[in-house]
This record gives structure tokens, sequence and C-alpha cells, in this order.
């Protein structure tokens, strides 16, 4: 197996046809069979390891796989992508799984053009839906600056109040403030500093406790105009010690 780097992230290995076969494989069946395929990879990857001294556990898990007139098969490891190499064994079986058993028969029967032409569109497919769903993380580890996400919840009693900050704050705590309007008790919350993931245990959780809930600045700035204000800061930690 010949093993050659094209870039920092990037490693391509190319594989004779006779010696596909020496590893136990035909090239139609890690075409064809998904369990093949894992297996295949499997074994390129701890060749490529070994016999290029390479750890593979920092590579992007995109993969491209070329199959040549010859029979033989390239395979190129990486690219620009920053995510973790860890799934890149199970990318070509999950790509393959999708093909329903017709279009697997299609497949087999098929030219080695069209079936490189299938396998590369899968695996576009697959770094895309990676891709977004990477974004999706950073989105969600993405923390609100001052006075993007605020709000005020609605208590008739402090009982509740205090309950819902036991349950639903675990060490960290946005900033806070309590006023008392109308014979009812407003926490104003700002959330700078917390992460899309770090809210979803307070949204959920809170809404067991409050009678209702502000996010209109309007309304915020009523609360604070006209209402008491009871503690103006760390109301949350304030609380937490009754």
């Amino acid at each position: 197996m010949e093993i050659r780097r094209i870039g920092e992230n990037q490693i391509r290995c190319a594989l004779t046809e006779a010696e596909i076969q020496e590893m136990g494989f035909e090239i139609d069946d890690i075409i064809a069979d998904s369990e093949m395929t894992q297996k295949f990879m499997h074994l390129v990857i701890d060749k490529v390891e070994a016999e290029g001294d390479i750890c593979m556990d920092e590579m992007s898990p995109m993969v491209k796989a070329e199959l040549l007139q010859d029979h033989s098969m390239a395979i190129t490891f990486g690219g620009e992508s920053e995510v973790s190499f860890k799934s890149l064994m199970e990318t070509v079986n999950h790509l393959m799984s999708q093909l329903n058993p017709e279009r697997m028969e299609e497949l087999r029967k098929a030219g080695s053009k069209e079936r490189q032409e299938t396998i590369e569109k899968f695996l576009d497919d697959y770094c895309q839906s990676l891709h977004g769903e990477k974004e999706e993380q950073k989105e969600h580890e993405k923390a609100y600056p001052k006075g993007v996400m605020t709000c005020a919840l609605l208590f008739k009693d402090l009982d509740d109040l205090v309950d819902m900050i036991r349950v639903c704050f675990d060490g960290k705590y946005p900033a806070s403030s309590l006023y008392k309007l109308e014979g009812s008790y407003f926490l104003l919350l700002d959330f700078a500093g917390f992460t899309k993931r770090q809210m979803r245990r307070f949204a959920f959780a809170s809404v067991e406790y409050d009678e209702n809930r502000l996010s209109d600045n309007g309304q915020l700035g009523y609360v604070v105009e006209h209402g008491e204000c009871i503690v103006k800061n760390r109301a949350l930690e304030t609380l937490m010690q009754l």
C-alpha cells in the first residue's frame, strides 16, 4: 500500500486490487456490503497508522474513495475541517446503509465510474450534514452578550421562587434583580455569558414554578420603573441564603 501525505490534514493511500484481495476483500463486496466496508476501513486505518507512522485521531472525518480503471482504489483521508477523526471508520458504513436493497443491487452491477460517483455523492452529503451539525453545535456553545437574553419571571410566593432557583441553577447564575409590583414578585434575569446549551435546563424546569414570564423590553422597563426594588444585584445568590 502506498501512503502519501498531501497536506497538513490529508493522507492519501493507494491499494492495488491484489493488495485488497490479500486483505481478504473484493472491491464489489467493499462497495455493496456495509459490514464488509466497515471491516475494510478499520484495516486500512490500522495499516496507514502502522506503515505510515501516522496518528489518525486528529484528522478530519472527510474521506474520498476513488475506484480506478485498473481496479485499484485510492482513498484520501482528511480535509480542511477541524472535526475530530473519531467517527471516520463508520462513515462509509453509514453512507452505504442509506441505500435501499434495489439500489444496492444496481450498484453491484454498475461500472466502476458510476460506483465512484455514487460513493462520492454520499460522502459529500455526509460531510455537508456533518458540517451543519458542527455549525449547530457552535451556535449552541456561543455565549449571549449582555442585554440580549433577558426576561422577568413572575411569582406570587417567594417560596416558589427559591424552589425554582434550587432546581434550575447549579453554581452558575445569571445577573439578577428582584422587584415587587402590585403584590407580585418579579425576578429579572440577564443570561449574558450563558450558552443555549446552558439555558436548556432553566428553560424546561422553570415553567413549573413561575406564574408568568416577560421578555418584551417595554414590559421589563415598566417593572423597573414602577416596581419596588428589593434586591438590586445578585438576587439569585441572595435568595439562595433564605
